[in-house]
């Protein structure tokens, strides 16, 4: 463009976030490689191996990694999966944009062309998916059920034309990147429907398909988590009135109990929520077994100097009184008596509170036989709520018979007295027709419970986006594979416009081309990460295979088996593993948000830096059009 580039400054932000990326690549695919992050203050260290608990854990004293650490903690709240490829991609697009920069690309340019890379490749797995419908299970030999897609569902090759069964979609959707200086910078046109709210308020219904099979799907690996949210939908759909087969899942009737000191084995799904008690409590819950128990609900702390968020409580107020207090009861024991006496006029028996209890009024309770419950999450006193008539509250003195819920029954489901945990007794709480389950996560290494919880919700979400998507992406690479070749097909086609003098963009080629090294790189490091080969293999396997699309062959499913460590002692893969190697699938909506929310990163790093002063005198360069400061 006859352009001149000054700069005294590199794009420090863009450097920082690629460095970023980079300390997570270890993390990518589903054999993840544990690290200890310790505190150097305290000397206390953390085993993670998700990029989130990375970030979450490490001291980010500049403005870049805040701003990631942000954006994946986002991701992460609403996804629960496809953070690390959030930020991997982040990662490359960076080093992308600043070798657009090294090579004089201007930014306008690059921003045009990498929004336009991404929306040709959005309309690549739009083309390219997979309805839940075509993902049935066929009898191995061995007679084990694996996962085969239908027959007439058949990968688009965007080169050689082959058609998908489902066809790309008519209406077309860009992905309109805007740039803000805003952290919040995820918020999109109400009318694109990629984007998915952070929490759903109903089930959702498989229609149909068996949810064991698309559960094995989308595993990446996880069996053991998987297994536990089949069986969460085994239950949930027996309370729906479904039988014994899976076809409900809700993922806001979840929740999770970890339990330090057993073993995974003892990891199990139960109805309705399961709480530590000490033994003096479990020892009223054991007094009272097979009964009913009525039940109140508060949301807050049960003490009497809580007050809710907002209040404004006036400290320049004294009170005085010229009456003198006989019966010598502070305002706290009178408080106490007056919650003791609502709770033993209206017969309750047991209280859920969500914060914390007062210590003297829980033993107060004790010996009238009520049940204090102290930091019940709150989706369990919402799932309460709605199953026994309880009206939660947030002070105990706002309690009265119409705020009572009843049908509870409570048991004892284990004696955790050897783990030389305070609350030594784990019991099970479980409301009528409540739909509430809990998976309890067992391990004997305190260090891994954060890393089993991540495992297992990362698991749930991916089986709730498949039924609420109704489609799936080619999993284990194939997907990032067709979005190169799509790429290169396009990086082909603007150098013949280019011959003919049609070109717009004259950059588009080089920044296409960077783009797709950085899908090539994700690929090779889920390669790399699998144990099965060298990242110069990986690349020559990518290579290869994209001369073979090219050529229009398929793809090879021997590609799909590299992504998968060989544990076998003989170093050879059983037949059952062979067959269900390629059929690994990626929630398409999780897939696309992270790409979109990757490249938005990067554009606000990218703007953010260009508008850093560089100590140009803009006398200077004042009336030279071809000369651009950052």
């Amino acid at each position: 463009m006859g352009s001149t580039i000054i700069s005294q400054r590199l794009h420090v932000g863009l450097q920082q976030l690629t460095a970023l990326a980079a300390v997570t690549h270890s993390f990518l695919g589903p054999n993840k490689n544990h690290k200890f992050i310790q505190d150097e203050s305290t000397g206390e260290s953390s085993l993670v191996c998700t990029c989130f608990r990375v970030l979450e854990h490490l001291d980010l004293t500049c403005s870049v990694g805040q701003l990631a650490n942000e954006t994946i903690q986002a991701h992460q709240k609403v996804f629960h999966s496809g953070a690390g490829c959030l930020l991997f991609m982040a990662g490359v697009w960076s080093r992308a944009a600043l070798e657009c920069l090294h090579k004089g690309i201007s930014i306008p340019h690059i921003v045009s062309a990498m929004s336009e890379g991404l929306d040709i490749c959005w309309e690549v797995c739009r083309s390219n998916s997979v309805s839940i419908e075509d993902i049935r299970p066929v009898a191995s030999d061995s007679g084990i059920s694996v996962l085969q897609g239908s027959p007439h569902t058949v990968l688009r090759n965007p080169v050689t034309g082959m058609n998908s069964s489902h066809g790309a979609l008519n209406n077309k959707k860009q992905s309109r990147i805007k740039l803000t200086h805003s952290r919040h910078f995820c918020a999109n046109d109400k009318a694109d429907g990629n984007t998915t709210p952070g929490l759903f308020p109903h089930a959702v219904s498989s229609n149909g398909v068996d949810i064991p099979h698309l559960a094995e799907a989308v595993s990446h690996g996880c069996v053991d988590a998987m297994s536990l949210v089949v069986e969460v939908s085994k239950i949930q759909s027996k309370n729906n009135g479904s039988g014994d087969s899976c076809r409900t899942f809700d993922v806001n009737k979840l929740v999770t109990c970890t339990l330090p000191g057993l073993s995974e084995d003892h990891s199990c799904v139960l109805p309705g929520c399961v709480v530590l008690l000490s033994a003096e409590q479990a020892s009223l819950v054991h007094h009272m077994k097979e009964q009913k128990w009525q039940v109140v609900l508060i949301n807050g702390d049960l003490s009497e100097k809580y007050r809710h968020l907002g209040f404004n409580n006036k400290n320049d107020i004294s009170q005085v009184t010229d009456k003198l207090d006989l019966k010598g009861l502070s305002k706290e024991d009178d408080w106490e008596d007056n919650v003791l006496t609502t709770l033993l006029k209206n017969n309750v028996n047991l209280v859920l509170v969500n914060g914390e209890a007062s210590e003297r009024l829980t033993q107060h309770c004790m010996r009238h036989r009520i049940l204090v419950v102290e930091r019940v999450k709150p989706d369990i006193l919402k799932d309460f709520a709605e199953t026994t008539g309880a009206v939660p509250v947030t002070y105990a003195t706002q309690l009265s018979k119409h705020c009572v819920g009843t049908g509870v029954e409570i048991s004892i489901w284990r004696d955790c007295s050897g783990n030389r945990r305070r609350a030594s007794m784990a019991v099970n709480i479980v409301a009528d027709r409540t739909a509430l389950v809990t998976v309890v996560l067992t391990t004997s290494v305190h260090s891994k419970l954060h890393t089993l919880e991540d495992c297992f919700w990362g698991c749930a979400y991916r089986l709730h986006h498949t039924l609420k998507d109704r489609k799936l992406l080619p999993g284990a690479g194939k997907t990032e594979l067709l979005c190169v070749q799509t790429l290169q097909k396009h990086i082909e086609d603007n150098g013949e416009q280019a011959k003919q003098g049609r070109a717009g963009n004259t950059h588009r080629a080089d920044v296409f081309q960077l783009m797709a090294d950085g899908w090539m790189d994700y690929i090779s490091t889920l390669m790399l990460n699998s144990g099965t080969c060298s990242k110069v293999d990986a690349w020559t396997t990518i290579n290869q295979q994209l001369k073979d699309l090219n050529e229009g062959l398929s793809l090879d499913a021997n590609f799909s088996r590299l992504l998968l460590r060989d544990d076998t002692e003989d170093g050879m893969m059983s037949p059952d593993m062979k067959r269900s190697a390629g059929k690994v699938y990626d929630n398409m909506t999780v897939k696309l948000e992270a790409w979109r929310k990757a490249l938005d990163l990067v554009f606000l790093v990218l703007q953010t830096d260009t508008e850093i002063i560089t100590g140009i005198d803009p006398k200077q360069v004042e009336g030279q059009s071809n000369v651009m400061v950052l």
